[in-house]
This record gives structure tokens, sequence and C-alpha cells, in this order.
């Protein structure tokens, strides 16, 4: 039985390729062409003319990764940085040997400067028997079509071609295909089939798969470049780039769930991306479309928002932005049921739901229309997360409406000094042992003060201690976080900021998914300092984004 997991070992270079080929250009890029040194190039993928309307996944590398050998004569003197570069140059090598190319000058002889890579059906076939049989189909631009069809000729003669297969060649629509076809019952053949088309090369996963590709490069209504949802998002992605990548959120998720079909036919959802090379890391431009909003957007905010300046410089996560209830009720108004993204976001606060026992919706985003900033912190005693949240003053008090809810559970409401501040506190009276009530002590829920006309919660009265006493500690004005802002819109309607290596093993813990991500992407997670998400606007049916991933130096 044919599964989700057989992918051909040249379709596994490709990624492997793109990969390295990200990590490098990055970690060289001060030495390599102007348009490495400007973050990309303006090219859009060529290949997706190949690639089906309804593809749950794309990824395309725009630059030649042949420059990559030139790593070797620009070998860095820093001990860590040699590791790195050990660390990429055997990861290419082994996914040659796992492809048997010899070497990378078995490609840079015909490998242009294109590389797109494509799950084009969730079940190519929809034959039962074989299980789910997604399609794969790798496009590479050649510099020569003639050295393509001799690499193709030496890769298949390398081939383990036994009395159990057989090379078929066979004419499709005026062009020349070529695949393995097994001449015995359960044979164990990796079925890849190729063709040189033009500038292009193919490889697919299955002889259907490739003929399919064929016909929608024929028929353009047919491809991709043809989307509706791919046009609008790559025509607002303007900024220089090196990749891109395009998601079929529906799509993507039942190929993730190793699913024949989408759940509900009806979203119509999808996320676009750029990646472009900064001297700090990466930026990656992203394009959702399928938001629903009912008009344009223009970006909230033309600054950072001020209650950065309470979030403490040594927070592993902060969110800040401005009117809280506007952009969660955008979130479920225009993200349908069951949509991935909105299951994201949910299990993202959840958490944080049950542990006060309130509902976010009902209890926090109405009376948050203003300015907002939210932050997690280690406990250095209990290594559990502290979190602050805070609030432009209002009308309506947060703090208020909080005391009658907290009175209502039974808890204490009363006033604290802190140092030369009056505090608010949540208490509740608990035994310290089983059934003694001789031992009694009071546990702190949370605590809150109104200062310069912002509310600032907390559920530790060392982490307020801490942001009264030394305002100065603060996000806002680090020097790392400004230059991370620098590198993002000033025009936007907020920020997310994580730091990876502390955050990690909570955030793993939370998410399992992520582990697999990581080892996948190794060279990349070993080197994540922070990452760093801003919203941008909402225009022509697409809402903007911008990710920096600050990579260590």
């Amino acid at each position: 039985m044919k599964s989700r997991s057989f992918v051909p070992k040249i379709l596994i270079v490709a990624l492997g390729v793109i990969l390295v080929a990200f990590f490098g250009l990055w970690f060289f890029m001060g030495k390599y062409p102007h348009y490495i040194v400007k973050g990309g190039v303006k090219n859009n993928p060529q290949g997706v003319v190949f690639i089906p309307k309804q593809a749950p996944l794309m990824v395309s590398l725009l630059i030649n990764p042949n420059e990559l050998g030139i790593i070797t004569k620009l070998f860095p003197s820093n001990d860590e940085q040699k590791r790195i570069l050990k660390a990429i140059e055997q990861l290419r090598t082994n996914l040659l040997s796992q492809a048997q190319v010899d070497s990378k000058e078995d490609l840079q002889n015909w490998l242009g400067d294109e590389i797109t890579l494509a799950v084009t059906s969730l079940d190519y076939d929809h034959n039962n028997d074989n299980g789910v049989t997604p399609g794969y189909l790798l496009v590479a631009k050649n510099k020569s079509p003639q050295l393509a069809r001799e690499f193709l000729q030496t890769y298949y003669g390398k081939q383990a071609v036994s009395n159990n297969a057989q090379l078929i060649f066979e004419k499709y629509k005026g062009v020349n295909l070529v695949f393995q076809q097994p001449t015995v019952a359960n044979a164990s053949i990796k079925q890849v089939a190729a063709a040189v088309v033009g500038d292009f090369v193919l490889f697919a996963n299955d002889i259907q798969v490739l003929k399919e590709s064929i016909n929608n490069a024929q028929a353009i209504d047919l491809n991709l470049a043809h989307n509706l949802a791919y046009q609008k998002a790559i025509a607002s992605l303007t900024e220089e780039k090196v990749s891109v990548a395009y998601v079929n959120l529906p799509s993507t998720s039942a190929w993730i769930g190793n699913k024949p079909d989408i759940e509900n036919s009806l979203i119509n959802q999808s996320l676009t991306l750029s990646l472009s090379l900064n001297p700090q890391g990466l930026i990656t431009h992203t394009a959702l479309f399928g938001v629903n909003e009912e008009e344009n957007q223009p970006p909230s905010l033309t600054k950072p928002p001020q209650t950065l300046a309470y979030i403490s410089d040594n927070s592993i996560f902060a969110v800040a932005g401005v009117n809280l209830e506007k952009f969660w009720l955008s979130i479920q108004q225009g993200l349908k049921e069951n949509n991935p993204l909105c299951q994201l976001i949910y299990q993202g606060i959840h958490p944080l739901e049950d542990s006060l026992k309130i509902d976010f919706a009902e209890n926090i985003f109405p009376y948050v229309t203003q300015e907002y900033g939210l932050s997690l912190s280690i406990n250095e005693t209990t290594k559990e997360l502290d979190w602050l949240f805070v609030n432009e003053t209002q009308e309506n008090s947060l703090n208020k409406s909080l005391d009658n809810i907290a009175k209502n559970r039974g808890l204490s409401v009363g006033k604290l000094p802190l140092n030369n501040n009056t505090i608010t506190a949540w208490t509740q009276l608990v035994t310290t042992s089983k059934n003694n009530f001789s031992n009694v002590e009071t546990q702190v829920k949370g605590v809150y003060i109104e200062k310069d006309s912002y509310e600032i919660l907390t559920n530790s009265v060392n982490v307020l201690s801490n942001t009264l006493n030394h305002p100065e500690n603060n996000l806002l004005e680090t020097s790392n976080f400004q230059s991370i802002i620098q590198a993002l819109p000033n025009n936007n309607d907020g920020y997310l900021y994580l730091q990876w290596q502390p955050l990690k093993p909570y955030i793993t813990k939370r998410f399992p998914v992520i582990k697999i991500a990581e080892l996948a992407f190794k060279p990349l997670f070993d080197n994540l300092k922070s990452l760093t998400i801003t919203m941008d606007s909402v225009e022509n049916d697409i809402r903007k984004g911008t990710i920096f991933i600050n990579l260590s130096q």
C-alpha cells in the first residue's frame, strides 16, 4: 500500500536545497551579489503554470542554489560559524547521496534560477486500494534543455533497474516523458516520472501527476497562475524576495492529516508568503486571502504602542496593539468555523482563560478598545510563566469589572502597599496542610495598579514591583527590539514578539507538532533568536503581515 509518506528522493533533495539555500544565503549574504544584499529579486515563480489551481501547497526558490558553492571559499574563522557550516554541508551531502546524485556538479551544469515544489493533490488516483496518495511535483528551471536531458539520462541510468522494473519512454502532447514501471505485482519501485518542457525540468511521483502538470500548462485556466487568490496575493507582495510559498489552508490541513478530501469545501482561504534576506535574519511578508473583510482597512498604528514601555525586557513573549475587541471580532467573523488559523489562535489564549477562569471574549475584550499589551516571563523560582497585561485606561475600567468578577468567585479584593505605590490584590485563603485549618496562608491570584493612564494587571507581585521600580528595563527601549522594529513596516496593527530559545520548552509542550518542524529545519531553529510578527492592513480582500526571523550572528 502506498501512503502519504512516500516522497520521491529527488523531491526530498529539492526541500533540502531550498532549506540550505535559505540559511546559507543569509549566513553569507554580505559576500553575495548585489541582488542578494538587497534582500532578493523582484521575480515571481514561473513554474506555477504547471501547478493546478487547487494545489494544497507550493514553495519556490527564486535564486540559483549553485551559488552556495562559494561557501567553501568563504570559510569563516569563528568556531560557531564553522560548526554551522559543517552542518549545512553535511546536510547537502546526505541529500545528494539519498537521491543517487554524485555531486552538486551534476546539477550545476543545467540548474537555473528557480526550483518550485508543490503538493498538487490530496489523492491523485482516488483509489481506496492503495490508500491516500498525494501528488508531488518538482519544477526546476534549466539553463540548457539539452544538458537537462543528459542529466535525466544519467539519473535514470543509475537507478536500480532490474527484472522487476523497466524504463518507459512515452510522448504526451508533444512532450517526451520517462518513468519507471514495475514488471511484477507488488514490486517496490519508486515511480519517479520526468520530462523536459522548454526551460523547465519536471519531476513527479507518478506519470499521472506529470501528465496533469502538462495539461495545466497548456490549458491556462487550470493552473495556479490563474487562481484569483494567488493573483491578488502575489500582486500585493512587491518586496524583493528569495522565495515564495502558497498555502491553501483547508487543503494543507487535510494533507497534514493524511485525508483524501477537505472537510469544508465552502472555505476559501489561502496564505501566500515571500521570504527576503536581512543582515539580522529573514523577513517574511504574508498575504492572507479569505478574511471576508467588508472594506479596506488601513493600519491603526503609526508608531509602536506605548504599552510596550511597561513590558519587561526579560519577557519571552509579548503582544501589543490597539483595539483588541475589534481584532477579535474580525477573527471570529472573517474566519469560519473549523478553520485551522482560528483554532490556532484559540489554542493560544485558551490556557490563560482556563487559568483565570475568565471568558476573554466576554470579560476582557469589550473593555480593550485602545492600546494594550500582554507579556509572559519566566518565574526564576518556580520556572512557571508569569503574565502581565497592560491596557490604556478608558471610561469603562477593565480592572473594576474584574474586581466584581473576583468577588463573585469568592476572592478578597483589597488595597496593599508596594514600595511607594498602592496596589489592588485579589487573594484567597487556603490551608497549607490537609484538614488542618490552623495552617492557613494567603494566595495572591492577581494584582493591578493604575499608573500614567494605563491599567497594569499581573499574577505576580514581583513582576509588578519590577515594572514599577525599574521602568527603564522595558522591551520597547532595548536595542535589540529597536533594530527589529526598524526592519518592519512603521504602519501596522501591532506586534507579536517571542524569544525562541527560552520559550521553546513551553511552546513545544503545548504544540508537539513544532518538535517535528524543529527536527526538519534544525539549522534554522538552532540559530533562531526571536520571532516578531506584525499585521499591516487589509486591502483588496488581502490581509497583509510581516514576520521578522532574528537569527544568531
